[in-house]
């Protein structure tokens, strides 16, 4: 497809991004708005490679509990329409910076890429997403400065928007570009800070559909959508995801949004994700099948998270009654090992502010979430085979116990990674979990 026939860049190929924004473009493309999608990988693999051959087009598997009822419908997408791996395709990577009809760039590239790194020589293609965003925006900025830019990051970071804003300007500063250039940004980029809610565990390999033998790209997700983006009404224009018949909402403050999503569900997921994968446990629903898992989860929630929000104590108890129900969805078999993809960057994001605010106000931090945050350490020191993280992180806890005592190599690890000093309360739950 010619690039002038594509209005959005989506960094990301993984099974999020293709079941919550695939969802909401088709809607608009099958309402007569079609809007078509070019996505973007970044990392090793032959994914773009593998959707090509099937015309980018897949199937999405929408299962769950709405309104009360069991739903369960299968739509296709078809409206990414081609693909990029970089850095291999930079040049046409560059090239769509150069058209007017690119319009909207939306990305999910984890905690983990969502962050500051050096770079080289401007001229050197970066290595972060950032840096490489940079540089797309000042070869736009020299080619088609009247067109418009928007910008919606989708991880899950604290105003995400703006801190994705900051590192454009301070990649702009390092490599010493133009002062236009950052006027430019100012006036003509808008980054929206954004809120996302929808669990997709991925592929169905545990139900059966014969859909599963065509298309190995088959994604599963469950009914529920809520996309919160911050703006203010003379700004709705500039969002067409609006009129898709997900929940997309635009308001002037999503921070009560964003803050119970990351601190309810996104930090239960992760605190079942260490305590299960070190107990055998797989998925979501075998750990919430169990009744005293079920109840450590919901006390965890109700005495340790709940009280560290300055929200309505009611709205919050109804999300979280919500979140557990879809935990219980029994179409979803959600792995905990794809959960614990880039575990450290998740346990600084979810889980660490909570203890720290717990903290603050009683004086010690939480007891179950401590053994959730200390289960995923142990986990990555005991099976450092089974890692998903960053070749860094891995090599660390590779090489870290060889000659040190697991609970040395533990506190050095929270040190290192969480800097997070050792105490008596984490001394506790550690002798806990090791009896």
């Amino acid at each position: 497809m010619a690039i002038n026939d594509i209005q959005i860049l989506q960094f990301g190929t993984g099974n999020f991004l293709r079941a919550f924004l695939g969802s909401m473009v088709q809607d608009l493309t099958e309402a007569g708005n079609p809007l078509n999608i070019c996505i973007i990988q970044s990392t090793s693999g032959n994914a773009i490679n593998r959707l090509a051959a099937r015309d980018f087009n897949y199937h999405l598997l929408s299962a769950g509990f709405k309104n009360g009822q069991e739903v369960e419908s299968i739509s296709q997408i078809t409206c990414v329409k081609a693909g990029l791996t970089l850095p291999d395709d930079v040049e046409t990577f560059f090239e769509y910076s150069t058209s007017p009809s690119v319009k909207w760039i939306v990305s999910n590239v984890t905690e983990a890429g969502m962050v500051w790194k050096s770079e080289g020589e401007f001229a050197q293609f970066a290595a972060s997403f950032p840096g490489r965003l940079t540089q797309w925006l000042f070869k736009r900025f020299q080619a088609i400065p009247e067109a418009d830019t928007i910008v919606l990051p989708c991880e899950l970071l604290p105003n995400n928007g703006d801190l994705l804003r900051g590192f454009v300007l301070d990649h702009a500063k390092a490599w010493a570009l133009s002062d236009d250039f950052v006027t430019w940004i100012e006036e003509k980029v808008t980054f929206f800070n954004s809120l996302v809610d929808r669990i997709v565990p991925g592929f169905p390999s545990h139900l059966d559909l014969t859909l599963k033998e065509s298309d190995p790209f088959l994604v599963q997700a469950e009914p529920y959508a809520l996309w919160a983006i911050q703006g203010s009404e003379s700004e709705y224009d500039k969002l067409p995801f609006l009129k898709s018949k997900s929940e997309v909402i635009l308001a002037d403050d999503i921070t009560g949004y964003a803050l119970r999503k990351v601190r309810i569900l996104n930090a239960a997921h992760t605190a079942m994700t260490g305590h299960g994968m070190l107990n055998g446990v797989e998925t979501v629903g075998e750990w919430i099948g169990d009744p005293e898992r079920e109840k450590f989860l919901q006390e965890m929630i109700a005495e340790e998270i709940i009280p560290t929000m300055n929200l309505d104590r009611a709205a919050l108890a109804k999300y979280a009654d919500d979140v557990l129900d879809r935990f219980r969805n029994p179409f979803v078999s959600h792995k905990l090992s794809d959960i614990s993809l880039n575990s450290i960057a998740k346990l600084k994001s979810r889980l660490l502010p909570i203890m720290a605010d717990f903290q603050s106000k009683n004086g010690q931090y939480p007891t179950k979430l401590s053994s959730c945050l200390l289960s995923m350490i142990l986990f990555y020191l005991r099976y450092p085979d089974k890692i998903r993280d960053g070749q860094e992180v891995k090599t660390w806890f590779e090489n870290a116990c060889k000659n040190q005592t697991e609970l040395e190599c533990l506190k050095h690890a929270m040190k290192e990674w969480l800097q997070i000093t050792w105490n008596s309360d984490l001394e506790s739950v550690y002798d806990k979990l090791s009896n």
